[in-house]
């Protein structure tokens, strides 16, 4: 809109080009600040969502079902099990069905005879929750995403003076 704009020297290109910006970044920065204000309080609730559906809709290794594939995979790349252990999935519905106490993804190695649903062993699965996992590894790359985020809105920032330039200049 803003290259278009500014080769047809359309001020109304320019100036719609420039609200949109403007609507994006605003949006951008509440979202920010609502991340920054509220973190415990999404904390608490991803965690719950977490748990409840783990519980609910998990149905075990090598299901291709979405929620399966996730965590499977989830749990198969960050070495971890359940969301906060093996424990969550007592009373599942992975549980209901398979009688067994955790999926092979738990497994330090899945397809070894000693990854028998049963053997709880921190020789046999991984120990700790998926949810703690996923927090360090958020915090351990917060530098990165947040320069990431600085680039991108510094971007924003000079198209947006750039457009509302060409604009004044075109008036």
């Amino acid at each position: 809109m803003a290259c278009c704009g500014a080769a047809k020297e359309n001020r109304c290109l320019l100036l719609t080009f420039f609200s949109v910006m403007l609507v994006i970044s605003v949006a951008e920065i509440t979202a920010a600040v609502v991340v920054f204000a509220f973190t415990s309080f999404a904390r608490s609730i991803i965690l719950d969502k977490s748990l409840s559906t783990l519980k609910k809709k998990y149905s075990g290794y090598k299901h291709d079902d979405i929620v399966s594939y996730g965590w499977n995979a989830f749990m198969l790349k960050l070495n971890c099990c359940g969301v906060h252990n093996y424990t969550d999935f007592s009373g599942s519905a992975f549980q209901m069905r398979t009688n067994l106490t955790y999926p092979k993804s738990c497994c330090k190695e899945p397809e070894s005879p000693a990854c028998d649903g049963r053997d709880v062993s921190s020789e046999v699965i991984h120990q700790e929750g998926c949810f703690r996992k996923l927090v360090s590894l958020i915090k351990e790359k917060s530098l990165l995403l947040g320069g990431i985020a600085i680039g991108a809105a510094l971007l924003q920032l000079a198209a947006m003076v750039v457009s509302l330039t060409l604009f004044v200049k075109l008036g």
